[in-house]
């Protein structure tokens, strides 16, 4: 099994361009899903994706259009 389950938040945001404080904000808000594995907070790449290919405009956590 070559491809990583799970990536910190740091290498997450990296990937993602962002803040890894911007990136624990979207967590929070529910943007994106990470689980806690005891002090670290982990992303699945696959969550990554999700947040990548959302419709601009289209805020999904709450529902509504900006």
């Amino acid at each position: 099994m070559s491809e990583r389950l799970t990536i910190g938040l740091v290498e997450a945001s990296e990937a993602l361009g962002i803040s890894h404080w911007t990136l624990r904000r979207y967590i929070r808000e529910g943007k994106i899903r990470a689980v806690r594995i005891g002090r670290r907070v982990l992303v699945e790449p696959a969550e990554l994706m999700k947040l990548v290919n959302q419709e601009p405009g289209v805020d999904h956590a709450a529902g509504t259009t900006r």
